[in-house]
């Protein structure tokens, strides 16, 4: 399908979210309440085609398929990103922070270039359909208790451009969101302990030394501050990291309950970057672990 038809205005419909009140995004950009119903037939064909030529008949619709409920819709303005790309970005960006913040099982199933209450009038073939995210979950992330905070996504619309600015300017961020983001998709649950400790690694721990304590004791130095509380967090975390070790080395010991409390202490880090705006410096992570405050660099000329 050509690009062309995307290049104005995006209609994102997702599906698993409830909206109740129509939130509103800097740039113009909109998530409301909406209907559709997406259902996804194969045709199968039982003849070769002559060369040039489509399939002859019979053909046989097949079953088995998933369909999706369209929820809401998801309104990215031609006026809100340079091109098309970044308009999928942003769409990409505040589905990430619904996950994060108002409910995980929120998925974008499909984008349309005219909004979705508008479809069924449309001329045919102005509306243009592309589908998305029809990946299988192996893990399934869910609310505690099932029940969403009512607050929950107000988050979303205020750490909107902050989040945007660190997925496109931090590769760090972009790694430790994407293994977030694709762990709960990945079969091999050992695979997904591996990628999301390697993002938390990567973060934490540059040096290759020392890795279980030096991980552990920056993680916590970061989100909690100096006492019992720590000591506590850094414990635990050491231990979650023992289970990552043993997948890494193909003798897991881990359980599902070892890969959620490594699912939600990752969240609690993209938490954290989200609303600190910034990515954490070496010397700002080691200043924490020793409760030292950051030196701030004196500009030329300033007093002494």
């Amino acid at each position: 399908m050509s690009t062309d038809a995307f290049a104005g205005d995006l209609y994102f419909g997702l599906a698993g979210l409830s909206v109740e009140q129509p939130l509103v995004f800097t740039r113009g950009i909109s998530l409301k309440s909406t209907y559709a119903y997406m259902m996804e037939p194969v045709i199968m064909a039982f003849k070769p085609a002559e060369p040039g030529k489509p399939h002859s008949g019979p053909w046989k619709e097949t079953q088995g398929l998933g369909s999706r409920e369209i929820t809401a819709q998801l309104h990215v303005p031609e006026a809100a990103g340079k091109d098309t790309n970044e308009r999928f970005q942003i769409a990409s960006t505040i589905i990430f922070l619904l996950r994060l913040w108002t409910d995980p099982q929120t998925t974008m199933p499909v984008a349309s270039n005219v909004a979705f209450a508008e479809v069924p009038a449309s001329k045919s073939g102005a509306a243009a359909l592309i589908r998305f995210e029809d990946r299988r979950h192996f893990f399934s992330l869910q609310l505690i208790e099932g029940k969403r905070r009512p607050d929950s996504t107000r988050p979303v619309t205020e750490y909107f451009e902050a989040t945007h600015t660190l997925m496109r300017d931090s590769p760090e961020f972009r790694l430790v969101a994407n293994a977030f983001e694709t762990g709960q998709f990945i079969e091999n649950t050992a695979l997904v302990l591996v990628s999301l400790w390697g993002a938390l690694e990567a973060i934490f721990s540059p040096s290759t030394s020392e890795l279980r304590f030096r991980v552990s004791s920056l993680i916590a130095a970061y989100l909690t501050p100096l006492g019992e509380e720590r000591l506590t967090l850094q414990k635990k975390i050491a231990a979650l990291y023992d289970k990552r070790s043993a997948a890494a080395h193909g003798k897991p010991k881990h359980g599902s309950d070892d890969l959620l409390q490594t699912f939600e202490l990752i969240r609690k880090v993209l938490v954290r970057f989200i609303q600190d705006r910034k990515m954490p410096t070496k010397d700002e992570l080691e200043g924490r672990l020793f409760g030292v405050k950051p030196t701030i660099a004196k500009k030329p000329g300033s007093a002494r």
